[in-house]
């Protein structure tokens, strides 16, 4: 997964070039990381995200939890856009934060073909952690999502802040249960277009 400069003239071009690349499956702006949380609706990116779409590249929306009522608008300007929500959007875990989250990503789970992505859940979470402190974050975007659009990601070596790959793997797995096989790859081979070995 890449990175263009959504809001470059030629970042169409761009991303037609990149997509040529067969290692290449999406495209990932930063948006957590910029200051206008109504970046992503700027009518400048809708050529980027339209090349996206027509060159079959997924999104991956590395997005917080303030971000997602734009991302639920976006998403409905460009349905046909594959998208991947980083991280269960960073839930504010250790602050105990979990309402307007958890309403929020059930109107994307219910109102969009979005993915979640299962991953860097502990790094939002205090030092001392336990699974009952994450469970109910989990189990609100397993619910919400269903087996059929989570997909687990290690987020190492961010990861490693809060936990080593194999406790995030084993707790990740416990929730996962009888449908791991899609939680920990079917379901990316499908968002990402991936080949099946």
């Amino acid at each position: 997964v890449g990175w263009v400069d959504f809001e470059s003239a030629d970042a169409p071009a761009q991303i037609a070039a990149l997509a040529q690349n067969p290692k290449l499956v999406g495209l990932r702006p930063m948006i957590q990381d910029i200051a206008d949380d109504n970046w992503m609706l700027n009518p400048i990116l809708a050529p980027a995200f339209e090349a996206m779409i027509a060159h079959n590249l997924t999104f991956d929306a590395l997005v917080l939890p303030r971000h997602l009522k734009n991302l639920a608008t976006l998403l409905e300007r460009h349905p046909t856009l594959c998208t991947v929500i980083d991280h269960g959007a960073k839930p504010e875990i250790r602050d105990g934060k979990f309402d307007d989250w958890a309403a929020d990503m059930a109107t994307l789970a219910s109102e969009t073909s979005a993915y979640c992505k299962l991953s860097g859940i502990v790094t939002e979470a205090n030092a001392d952690w336990t699974a009952a402190d994450i469970a109910p974050y989990i189990t609100h975007l397993l619910s919400s999502f269903g087996p059929d659009r989570i997909i687990w990601g290690s987020d190492w070596p961010v990861s490693t802040l809060a936990t080593t790959y194999r406790q995030w793997h084993d707790v990740a797995l416990a929730f996962a249960g009888a449908d791991h096989g899609k939680i920990f790859g079917g379901n990316a081979q499908k968002a990402y277009g991936l080949a099946r070995n």
